[in-house]
């Protein structure tokens, strides 16, 4: 691994018996569960700035785990007080419950750091066409207005609607987290690419290399390098982003650490230039969110 500067657009942390005290608890509290032993456990802002730091990553982006969970985010805010590798928040707001929504960023958006920059709604405990729906268009406008963004959790069968968003939208930047979760095994590719270029015409719309490892048991380079060149292709390096998804990606099989995470996309990205590099893993994150402080 070379000396460039890296930030990490997508990691999480977490506290178990935390979660388990929120309010309005939903399906999405249920993460980590117990099928997931690697990761069944509290992991902490200290772990996360350490885990970071032994891969020369000096920056990063927490992105929320819950849905409609405000006390995530005061929770996230408490922690980061004495981080300041932490330097953006992506929270877990309801776009379908407008006055609550803009209470909370409201709340949020006063504190001095990390910033607030977003919000993400875990799509995949909804219907399929939940992005069509009014209400959350409603929300959408919200975060447009508020120079907020959007993190699409998006999978295969919701990246079709993601043009009608970006094009009712086009101040809202957004940005599709884990190239969209593709199926790596059963196949599909063909649709999966033609849905993620028509996505990618629309100049607010965003990609993240993230969340591979973990898709394909016995993975290697060439199992993930189709996918990655297809969204370097039709996104460009300019709306290519690197994240971790730490500590989901120590679901991978077998088990990968975040070095080898950061080495994946450093092996599929190798034939870039590193002026392309560095808008990969440096620029296009603190871009996209607006960081403040990033050296």
């Amino acid at each position: 691994m070379d000396t460039r500067r890296i930030v990490d657009s997508h990691f999480h942390i977490f506290d178990l018996s935390v979660r388990n005290a929120y309010p309005n608890q939903n399906a999405s509290h249920g993460f980590p569960s117990e099928e997931q032993a690697e990761i069944n456990r509290s992991h902490t802002v200290e772990e996360a700035e350490t885990t970071l730091a032994q891969s020369g990553v000096r920056t990063g982006v927490f992105v929320q785990c819950y849905n409609d969970c405000p006390e995530e985010m005061d929770w996230v805010f408490k922690e980061a007080e004495k981080h300041q590798f932490l330097k953006g928040v992506v929270g877990g707001l309801d776009l379908t419950k407008h006055d609550k929504m803009k209470a909370d960023y409201c709340k949020v958006l006063q504190k001095q750091r990390p910033k607030f920059v977003g919000i993400r709604h875990l799509i995949d405990f909804e219907e399929d066409d939940f992005l069509t729906r009014a209400d959350v268009h409603a929300g959408l406008k919200i975060l447009s207005k508020n120079n907020l963004t959007f993190d699409l959790q998006s999978y295969p069968a919701t990246i079709q609607h993601i043009p009608l968003i970006a094009a009712k939208f086009p101040q809202l930047k957004m940005v599709i987290d884990h190239i969209a979760k593709p199926d790596y095994v059963q196949g599909g590719f063909e649709q999966w690419a033609k849905d993620m270029a028509e996505a990618a015409k629309f100049k607010n719309v965003y990609c993240k290399l993230s969340g591979l490892i973990n898709e394909v048991p016995f993975w290697s380079v060439d199992s993930f390098k189709p996918y990655v060149d297809h969204c370097l292709a039709v996104f460009g390096v300019t709306r290519c982003m690197f994240g971790s998804d730490w500590p989901v990606c120590k679901l991978a099989q077998p088990h990968a650490d975040y070095k080898k995470v950061l080495k994946l996309l450093e092996d599929l990205t190798e034939h870039l230039t590193e002026e392309e590099k560095n808008l990969i893993f440096f620029q296009n994150v603190i871009d996209f969110y607006g960081l403040e402080g990033v050296e």
